[in-house]
């Protein structure tokens, strides 16, 4: 009797064990599936430049509530300044590269001078999504032991010529001028120049995605491949309802589940999400037309504009009509 208890504990181990085996391929089979997913999304990426330049400001660079449709990389050659955001100040040094993502609200000061080359630019999936809009990453990193020096960032001026950050016609929408200065620019570019230009942009990015303690930076790219279907549905419906049963739909999920999975891979909400989208639209169109605050509350699904404009103002800080005025009057290296 007790013979057979033991060869049945036995059996019973190995089951266990090879259950184990078969649970570790599945997670390794998992990583390796999810690994060659975030591939694809970086892959995809869509880097485009908009302004670069060497540039020396004084203590005009001043600003406050700043917040732009692109992100912004700045390299410190001389002097110093301040930049807060994401609730840190950051000192602005020589020797050190810094992030500011797009759509983010922040404060500059320069207390007398510094000079620094400065690189404007989108990064967009096929989604239409800016990847940086959705991270929190490493905003300052110290380029000594990388690649990244003074000669890099010359290449990358001498790879993109006439993008500097000219004083543009305040009667007309910037950003629109940006955008097609950018095109009519780009368009003439030979292969090369468009492949070493994208080299080095994922060069700078990548020093401050070099933390693999982030886990949140992993979930998030994990979230933009699982929902990519959804994250393009919202893309192209931000000026219609949007509920949670319509995107659980699209990848055959239930809502309460659908909802909880995806708040926790992108950090947000599903209906948050979409509200951040359109506030981000309208942020481009604001600086891209001259259309009135309720066109464009109804191109971004907002039949009300003083409701629009009371989610503007919780979201990026000032009104709508203080952002397009500001923005058109102040041109921030």
């Amino acid at each position: 009797m007790v013979y057979q208890i033991l060869i049945k504990t036995e059996t019973l181990i190995t089951a266990m064990h090879n259950l184990q085996n078969l649970m570790d391929i599945s997670q390794i089979s998992d990583k390796i599936s999810g690994m060659i997913g975030l591939k694809k999304i970086i892959d995809h990426l869509d880097i485009t430049i908009l302004n670069a330049e060497l540039f020396t400001v004084g203590t005009e660079w001043n600003y406050q509530n700043a917040s732009n449709p692109y992100s912004r990389i700045y390299f410190i050659t001389e002097g110093e300044g301040t930049v807060r955001h994401h609730g840190r100040t950051y000192a602005l040094l020589p020797g050190q590269i810094y992030l500011i993502p797009c759509y983010t609200t922040v404060d500059m000061f320069c207390p007398k001078a510094f000079t620094h080359y400065y690189v404007h630019f989108t990064s967009r999936l096929q989604t239409g999504l800016d990847i940086l809009s959705m991270f929190e990453c490493s905003y300052q990193a110290a380029v000594a032991g990388t690649l990244i020096n003074q000669s890099v960032f010359d290449r990358l001026l001498e790879l993109n010529p006439h993008k500097e950050l000219i004083e543009y016609n305040a009667n007309t929408p910037i950003y629109q001028q940006v955008l097609d200065r950018t095109t009519r620019l780009d368009q003439n570019k030979a292969p090369g120049n468009i492949l070493e230009t994208n080299a080095i942009m994922r060069l700078l990015l990548s020093v401050f995605f070099d933390d693999n303690s982030q886990p949140q930076v992993v979930n998030t790219l994990q979230g933009l491949k699982r929902f990519e279907s959804v994250l393009e549905y919202i893309h192209d419906h931000l000026d219609s309802p949007v509920t949670i049963s319509q995107l659980a739909n699209i990848v055959n999920l239930n809502p309460t589940y659908f909802s909880n999975r995806f708040s926790k891979l992108l950090g947000t909400s599903p209906l948050q999400y979409v509200n951040k989208r359109r506030i981000e639209k309208a942020q481009e169109l604001l600086l891209g037309t001259d259309e009135t605050l309720y066109q464009i509350a109804l191109q971004i699904g907002f039949s009300d504009e003083y409701y629009f404009s009371r989610l503007f103002k919780k979201t990026v800080g000032i009104s709508p009509d203080h952002y397009r005025k500001q923005e058109q009057t102040h041109h921030q290296r």
